[in-house]
């Protein structure tokens, strides 16, 4: 993680995301941009985040801990996501892993700052129980793709919301084949039983493998596939 001290930058991602018209000025003042590379941690499980966290470039991947030590998928994150929204007010610890996919910029506000703030702002209200509803929504979602949706259905849906860009526009990608082992984990499904899918999906034109990377031939078979459902 990088911090970036850069006050004209700051301002300018602020007016770009319309975050001058939810935060007052004493507060986008003092906001701090962070850069994070591929793989990194925003925050882990267990941590106590001490801020508000906005992303305004890049994605995130939120995973949850299992009792039984592994992971799930819950979600990306795409810009406006907020981090710490949920933990702002009684300062709960975190509860789910969340990791920069590619390149990611946040800003982030402090916590004491925000608590004053709210007392008399009704736009960052509003833009809180905004994020918190969608949160629950798309929780409910998640949780009956992974319960109900064979894997193969998973890991279409997988593969869209990982290769969505920021304007939800799909496009083509890559991931490494070397990284299937914890995707399998995420879906809740066996490494062996994820390689006789994307073995499918190869022979069936959907996606590509070549120097240890798979890439999408065919979203609209995907699309398909996923019928409607991202890990969004």
């Amino acid at each position: 993680m990088q911090t970036i001290y850069d006050r004209e930058a700051i301002r300018v991602l602020a007016v770009e995301h319309g975050l001058d018209g939810i935060f007052s000025p004493r507060v986008t003042q003092k906001m701090e941009l962070r850069c994070y590379e591929d793989g990194e941690a925003i925050c882990s499980v267990g941590d106590h985040i001490d801020g508000l966290f906005v992303l305004v470039e890049g994605k995130l991947k939120i995973q949850t801990l299992l009792p039984n030590g592994k992971s799930m998928l819950v979600r990306f994150a795409k810009p406006m996501a907020l981090i710490g929204d949920v933990e702002l007010l009684h300062q709960y610890p975190v509860k789910n892993q969340v990791n920069s996919v590619g390149h990611s910029l946040l800003l982030v506000a402090g916590r004491k700052l925000l608590l004053r703030e709210l007392e008399e702002n009704a736009a960052l209200l509003r833009f809180l129980v905004g994020e918190l509803s969608h949160k629950l929504y798309t929780l409910g979602q998640t949780s009956a793709l992974n319960l109900l949706y064979p894997v193969e259905n998973r890991f279409a849906s997988y593969l869209l919301s990982l290769f969505a860009d920021n304007s939800g526009v799909q496009r083509v990608e890559e991931i490494r084949t070397s990284s299937l082992i914890e995707t399998a984990e995420l879906l809740g499904t066996s490494y062996r039983h994820l390689n006789r899918i994307v073995r499918r999906f190869i022979d069936e034109g959907m996606i590509a493998r070549k120097r240890g990377r798979l890439s999408v031939l065919d979203e609209a078979k995907l699309s398909e596939l996923a019928n409607g459902n991202l890990y969004e």
